[in-house]
């Protein structure tokens, strides 16, 4: 099992600053309405005026009250509430209904001593969301925010509500204000934020300071220039680490606990980056310098050398960089969704010189995958560090990311956490798969970009290709195939056999269960058995036959025969959505289109040996697995070219 953290769900939030203190001027207003005084409405809660202004990539939304706004609640059950609700793609029949709007957000400041804070919340189809920063002086309740979290628009319409509630229900409202318009003025937003240096070490002995690096860059990919944004960063470790508002960090003290460990989280007008910066601090400077190996969608951050090991050489020999890219569009294929909003997939060497806090591979942006200093061997999650077989980790390395892509689907989340025995187990079990996909479909089409021999290493890493190598599986039935018993590595093995009987396609189908990534579950999975019902039903599915007596007698599995029809019904419809074509087909070059490149490699495969063909590719053009390649291997590879899917 890897230790990770996850960051499937956004934790970059901005830091609420809720105190007695003003708001920065200078912003100019886009928007206002008042609101007529009300003698029976407390005077905190009793709306006069509201406006909204605009400094660059910000907006600040302000409520003046007809008397002091409280800065605290102490009883925890009491709340008082401001409301600006927004009507971002100026429809009221849209979002969420009001009197007279409809809301895609609604931005609230929240004075509680539980639930304060200030809060963007998606109301509607529109993206965007998260936190705010909260200011209050005398009558004026203020909350500063992103354009980008309310999705951008060129003009919107807008209305205000207070109210103070004890217990969940309102003893004095204001209730909505007229509805009026709002128009932000020119500017470029920056659609993609990135923080550059993904980890950064420190040491309170010295260095103790760096500096962190980030991008921005706008719809079409420009850059942008950083001084016309408002940067915010946050530390989630003070105690170990700050950072200031320029991006400095300071390191304080050296993690004790695993945990400890801070991150760097951005954002760029309410825009969160895509990745986090990792602020490993030592209590002795290690002389570690990081370097940047970047591809088109992931790039790794390494030391070129470190204790004496030549990671350079390591990275570039062994295709580290383009065999992880080709991994990425794998899984992206699998599971349909990009994780971190599409943004480059960081792999950082997370050096520390305490087994304590060093990890082995964690998943999140970036993937840390450890190097514990001063081990000389077996000390490292990205390479096998012994001197005679120094190879890529790369079950680490397309596991951890298996997670990131897994676990970017609402479905998959559903799925794991129907129970809390078994839940972990399928989730790591999965990401396992996720990178044994990656595996199946590097060693079919990708060798126009990688050696044959760097395909063949990449297979080490999943033993279970061998049916006698399933070892886990056969403890497990040799000890009565208990359910209660089953691991990570037995769920492995059942679904490797799937593999075998059924093809990939099996494990493809799988996963298409958990598509599209935005959407629930069809059904409720509300314990074990109804969580392993769903596994056999996607199988069964998939297979065209009912494996429910095989799950039970040969794997132990429990299940709910009562609601099969149901799920089974729903894995079809969901299996039926997806195309098989894709993954099937012979895309010698992986770039998802069929095209006189793989026509041609096809050709070469028939014409004996070749070198410019890969050998693993040919061995899958032998569709009839009987050693020839001739013609009827031509015939039914031409029909994928044709558009017929039925091999």
């Amino acid at each position: 099992m890897s230790r990770r953290f996850s960051f499937s769900c956004s934790t970059l939030l901005e830091f609420l600053c809720l105190s007695a203190g003003g708001a920065a001027d200078g912003g100019q207003i886009i928007g206002q309405l008042t609101d007529p005084a009300d003698a029976g409405v407390e005077e905190s809660v009793d709306i006069l005026s509201a406006r909204i202004e605009q400094d660059g990539g910000l907006l600040t939304f302000v409520i003046e009250a007809r008397g002091p706004i409280p800065t605290s609640n102490p009883p925890p059950n009491e709340q008082i509430t401001y409301l600006w609700l927004v009507d971002a793609d100026n429809d009221p029949a849209t979002g969420q209904p009001h009197e007279q709007i409809g809301t895609e957000f609604n931005v609230r400041a929240v004075i509680s001593e539980i639930y304060g804070g200030g809060f963007v919340d998606v109301t509607g189809g529109l993206p965007g969301g998260g936190s705010g920063a909260v200011q209050i002086q005398g009558n004026s309740v203020k909350i500063t925010i992103g354009l980008a979290q309310v999705a951008n628009p060129a003009v919107f319409h807008w209305a205000c509500d207070a109210f103070h509630a004890v217990d969940n229900i309102a003893v004095s409202a204001n209730h909505e204000t007229q509805v009026a318009p709002a128009t932000p003025l020119p500017y470029v937003p920056p659609a993609r934020v990135t923080v550059t240096t993904p980890l950064l070490m420190l040491s309170p002995s010295g260095p103790a300071t760096g500096s962190l690096d980030v991008e921005l860059r706008d719809a079409a990919g420009n850059l942008l220039p950083n001084d016309l944004y408002h940067l915010s960063f946050h530390s989630s470790n003070d105690a170990v680490a700050t950072v200031d508002g320029t991006g400095m960090v300071t390191a304080h003290a050296v993690p004790i606990r695993f945990e400890d460990t801070p991150v760097v989280e951005v954002s760029a007008d309410g825009l969160t980056a895509d990745n986090v910066a990792v602020i490993r601090v030592t209590a002795d400077n290690l002389g570690v310098t990081h370097e940047t190996y970047a591809g088109s969608r992931v790039t790794f951050y390494l030391p070129p050398t470190i204790e004496g090991v030549d990671l350079d050489a390591i990275t570039r020999d062994f295709q580290v960089v383009e065999a992880t890219d080709l991994a990425y569009a794998a899984q992206h294929d699998l599971m349909g969704a990009f994780q971190f909003r599409g943004g480059m997939h960081f792999f950082a060497l997370d050096v520390a010189n305490d087994p304590v806090t060093t990890p082995c591979g964690i998943s999140g942006n970036p993937v840390r995958l450890g190097w514990l200093f001063g081990q000389p061997i077996h000390n490292s999650c990205y390479i096998v560090n012994v001197p005679e077989h120094r190879v890529p980790q790369w079950g680490v390395i397309f596991h951890e990311m298996g997670h990131n892509f897994t676990w970017a689907s609402w479905g998959f989340g559903q799925f794991c956490m129907a129970s809390d025995a078994n839940g972990w187990k399928y989730s790591e079990a999965l990401a396992s798969m996720a990178g044994a996909w990656s595996w199946h479909r590097l060693d079919r089409c990708s060798a126009a970009r990688l050696r044959g021999d760097v395909i063949d290493g990449i297979a080490e890493p999943f033993p279970n290709i061998d049916p006698a190598r399933r070892t886990a599986l056969a403890d497990y039935q040799s000890a009565g195939a208990n359910y209660d018993q089953v691991n990570v590595e037995v769920i492995c093995d059942i679904l490797w056999e799937m593999y075998d009987d059924y093809t990939a396609k099996a494990w493809y189908d799988l996963f298409s269960t958990f598509f599209p990534p935005a959407e629930p579950l069809p059904v409720v999975l509300d314990g074990e058995t109804a969580q392993a019902t769903w596994l056999v039903a996607a199988l069964s599915a998939s297979a065209g036959e009912d494996l429910r007596s095989r799950f039970a007698a040969e794997f132990g599995f429990p299940i709910d025969d009562e609601a099969w029809p149901e799920m089974l019904a729903a894995a079809q419809a969901r299996i039926a959505s997806r195309s098989w074509q894709i993954p099937l087909l012979n895309d010698l070059d992986c770039d998802a289109d069929l095209d006189l490149v793989d026509f041609a490699a096809v050709v070469g495969c028939l014409s004996g040996p070749n070198t410019a063909v890969p050998h693993s590719f040919c061995r899958h053009a032998d569709s009839d697995a009987d050693g020839n390649l001739d013609l009827a291997d031509f015939a039914r590879l031409q029909n994928g070219f044709t558009g017929n899917t039925g091999f």
